[in-house]
């Protein structure tokens, strides 16, 4: 198995988030960067309100993602970004199938299945998952129905469901490096609960409680799978307004008073001019008993007891403040603990393992499963291919041996040479002997010499006049011949010879035989040849 990088987004009400992580060979998650970004008032209670700002948080996240050293030079591409809200929640439906014979159980009958499960829903809002409880093959049930052999195959399931709004707004984000095609979304419940929850925790019975800063989502677990989800308008935020009301402070300043004056350690805490910690905590008790009422109400509904989970686990922004275990852990008489970062997660960003950043490694560790490629790196050009020519191969070195002297009358052999066009080796040659005559040239010429018409001798299809080599023709002066170098001709040109009246002749006759046979040749006149 290859290592694989992940991007993730979560946009939560209170703030963005976005994390990149990497699957290791072994499977371990590894937290390469991780940023975040204040998102007041642009998101409500989980729906994104205000499309722009939070594209252009998004847009920030991924540009300062991209600038990490852990990840640098890769791009984001693709993106896993949760879905949750005040719309989510879960209901149950079931579907049947029935076989003509007796047939093994595949993967495609358990995926025909959900279709016929979730085809017959008529609601207001989008199907975001399809959760299996169980399965009865033959009318028993059975943990896994891959596998089994029956001729009736009958499911039972959680659909959950969220707001169309929610998810259309998510779909209406701009992104700059990243297309609608290449959103991966997750549901957060579903993965938090992957993350933090154990299978033991999941048989005996567990509340997954995710207290966030305006919505609160309850996820109660029994037999090893998902029995009950919902999610209430209620969070952390609202001590916020509390105090805001209560004390006549900023959201700020009460954020401030909230997380520091309630701890165990509030007098060290505490700076001149700051209420009461005893004051300060009466509000935060009053709102988080009213929250933790809620929350087991919801328990209540999903048709099992409190008393009857093994224990509730809490995680969130929320889960920070002690008061919430506190309170929860009073009316329902059942063991309460705050969920904690997984030890095999491994970060290296500072401060990264911190208990309010599950949300986000849930994420990465979900998507771990997608087959998609969340970050593409730049390909290398790879180098041109060299080419080599043939060469021969190196001679093994030999021992010198010392050779007998050549007499002095004989010349060494001139080393051949070789075109550098075709590489054929031609005979080597005196630079002198290319100024002499070749013999065997003198032998061709005058074997293609024929007598002509006019007692000369000709050769070659244009039948120039050749003459002996012991007869040289009297150079013919042009009359407007002039030196290349000078302004003025070198010589008066002079007046043709009369006293030769038959070399004249000859010369002007084999001219215009020659001028003859050339119009013959181009003209393409077809008896000549």
């Amino acid at each position: 198995m290859e290592s694989k990088n992940i991007a993730a987004i979560e946009i939560a009400s209170s703030k963005i988030k976005g994390a990149v992580g990497q699957i290791g060979p072994d499977g371990k998650l590894t937290v390469l960067a991780l940023e975040e970004i204040p998102a007041t008032n642009n998101v409500r209670y989980g729906r994104v309100q205000n499309i722009r700002e939070v594209s252009g948080a998004v847009n920030e996240i991924v540009r300062r993602l991209e600038a990490s050293p852990a990840v640098a030079p890769g791009r984001i591409s693709s993106l896993a970004i949760s879905i949750g809200g005040r719309s989510l929640a879960a209901s149950p439906t079931k579907a049947a199938l029935q076989f003509p014979n007796e047939c093994e159980i595949t993967e495609s009958h358990v995926q025909r299945l959900i279709y016929e499960a979730s085809r017959d829903f008529m609601g207001e809002k989008n199907i975001e998952a399809m959760v299996p409880r169980n399965f009865f093959v033959n009318n028993t049930s059975v943990h896994k129905a891959v596998g089994t052999f029956g001729e009736t195959l009958r499911g039972e399931f959680m659909m959950l469901t969220c707001g169309k709004e929610t998810r259309q707004n998510l779909d209406r984000l701009k992104l700059d490096t990243v297309t609608p095609d290449s959103v991966y979304y997750i549901v957060r419940p579903l993965a938090i609960a992957d993350l933090v929850l154990t299978d033991a925790d999941r048989e005996l019975g567990c509340a997954l409680v995710d207290i966030g800063a305006e919505t609160s989502t309850v996820s109660v677990y029994k037999d090893g799978t998902l029995a009950f989800l919902s999610t209430i308008p209620m969070g952390s935020r609202l001590i916020t307004l509390d105090l805001m009301a209560g004390l006549g402070v900023t959201e700020g300043e009460a954020e401030t008073y909230k997380t520091t004056l309630t701890a165990a350690d509030a007098a060290s805490n505490m700076r001149p001019g700051d209420p009461d910690a005893e004051e300060v905590n009466s509000y935060v008790r009053a709102r988080a008993g009213e929250i933790a009422a809620n929350i087991l109400n919801q328990i209540e509904r999903s048709g099992l007891t409190a008393a009857s989970l093994a224990k509730i686990v809490l995680v969130g922004g929320g889960a920070r403040l002690a008061e919430f275990a506190t309170q929860i852990s009073a009316q329902c008489k059942t063991p309460v603990e705050t969920a904690g970062m997984p030890h095999n997660i491994v970060f290296r960003v500072a401060g990264g393992n911190r208990p309010e950043n599950i949300d986000i490694v849930s994420l990465l560790s979900k998507a771990r499963t997608s087959a998609r490629t969340f970050i593409t790196y730049p390909v290398r050009p790879e180098a041109a291919p060299r080419v080599v020519a043939d060469i021969l191969p190196e001679e093994e070195e030999e021992e010198e041996v010392e050779a007998p002297a050549a007499p002095a009358a004989t010349a060494p052999a001139p080393a051949p040479q070789t075109t550098a066009a075709y590489g054929r080796r031609l005979p080597a040659e005196d630079d002198d002997a290319l100024l002499d005559d070749d013999p065997e040239e003198e032998e061709e010429e005058e074997q293609y010499e024929r007598p002509s018409s006019n007692g000369g001798k000709r050769g070659g299809i244009f039948g120039f006049l050749k003459r002996g080599r012991k007869e040289e023709a009297e150079p013919v002066d042009d009359d407007d011949t002039y030196d290349v170098y000078d302004d003025e001709p070198e010589d008066e040109p002079e007046e043709p010879q009369d006293d030769d009246p038959d070399n004249y002749k000859k010369i002007t006759s084999g001219l215009n035989k020659l001028r003859d046979r050339m119009i013959k040749i181009f003209e393409g006149d077809e008896n000549y040849e």
